[in-house]
């Protein structure tokens, strides 16, 4: 059988009371429910824990062992609870797919227009170029006519509600 979460902290609880009444009202159990996990805990190990008499409880090297393990298993249970405790309180991520849907349209008709003016003025020859060679024929790109050529059928739809 495992070790149990409750018995790392009704060990804890005994190992700085000393006493196991004192101890159980620490952990808010009856006296008998946190000697009954202890004695599992102890049958588990194969050995006692502590030493018991009328007057005091203490440590045996067993308990003395594993003393350490169990402090660090407890302040790992209290950062798992701290950060799930920070999770539920933090507002949940949200992604509304239909903002999304119209973001993505319109940077999609972004990205086209700039692509179509990068276009224009790469492929308008600069004045300069003409003036040099006035024999050649001028080649003038009209830019109304690459984006009238331009497949916007491929675009969603897009309302101008959308972009609200």
């Amino acid at each position: 059988m495992p070790v149990k979460m409750h018995q790392v902290s009704y060990f804890l609880a005994l190992c700085e009371e000393h006493n196991f009444t004192r101890a159980a009202k620490r952990c808010g159990v009856a006296q008998p429910s946190l000697t009954r996990a202890i004695q599992q805990l102890e049958q588990e190990f194969g050995n006692r824990l502590f030493e018991r008499n009328n007057t005091t409880v203490r440590l045996t090297d067993l308990g003395a062992l594993v003393r350490p393990d169990f402090e660090q298993i407890d302040r790992a249970t209290a950062r798992v609870t701290q950060k799930v405790a920070k999770f539920s309180t933090s507002p949940p991520a949200k992604h509304d797919s239909r903002a999304m849907e119209v973001i993505m349209r319109v940077l999609a008709v972004t990205a086209i227009a700039v692509v179509l003016v990068i276009a224009a003025f790469t492929i308008r020859p600069a004045p300069h170029a003409t003036a040099a060679a006035p024999d050649q024929a001028r080649v003038q790109i009209d830019p109304y006519a690459l984006h009238s050529r331009a497949n916007t059928k491929s675009l969603p739809d897009q309302d101008v509600r959308d972009l609200y």
